[in-house]
């Protein structure tokens, strides 16, 4: 049901992405769906949930190398490998916005909408796991956590990758074979 979402909303966009052509797609009657999830709103934002987890265990584990230099840059081409491993997760997560998908931004803006209690935690906490990998970044790299260090390895290890795919990304074509050499040097520029 989740891939169904998924596809549907790249396919379709998220108003295309209705509860009826999720069953139709994944072959699952709406009661079933409604009983699991409870809303549209509830499964597309799980779905675009396990798309950002996946992309940030990639994210994380690209971090190991000793060499800090190495492991920023390895961080950066961990969007490009995930999006190759999974075309449309990728997809979804450069295209669409968490607040086009789900109606809300991830933020206190959650309290009012129709997601459950246990998911708007969920989502509030989503970012964490990055914010964490990017600190450790930037005390390894700088020897500090500043303002102005944390904001250099957010822009070399994720806004610099999410950039170069989303234009790649947004019209449905698999960024060029090249594109992570292109994508390291820069990231070590920004470094």
């Amino acid at each position: 049901m989740l891939d169904a979402a998924r596809d549907l909303i790249l396919a379709e966009g998220p108003r295309g992405t209705t509860v009826e052509a999720i069953a139709k797609a994944s072959g699952a009657p709406t009661g079933t769906i409604y009983h699991r999830f409870g809303s549209r709103d509830e499964l597309i934002a799980k779905a675009w949930v396990r798309a950002v987890k996946r992309s940030q265990v990639a994210f994380a584990d690209a971090t190991i190398a000793e060499d800090p230099y190495e492991a920023a840059v390895g961080a950066g081409l961990a969007l490009i490998e995930f999006c190759r491993e999974h075309p449309e997760d990728g997809r979804m997560l450069v295209s669409h916005s968490s607040s086009e998908l789900i109606g809300a931004r991830v933020s206190a803006d959650l309290v009012g909408s129709r997601l459950s209690a246990e998911l708007r935690a969920e989502l509030e906490e989503l970012n964490r796991p990055v914010e964490r990998v990017v600190v450790n970044l930037s005390r390894r790299l700088y020897g500090s956590a500043s303002r102005a260090n944390v904001e250099r390895v957010m822009l070399a290890v994720f806004d610099l990758p999410y950039g170069a795919l989303k234009r790649h990304l947004d019209v449905g074509r698999h960024p060029p074979a090249d594109l992570g050499k292109r994508l390291a040097r820069g990231i070590r520029a920004v470094l």
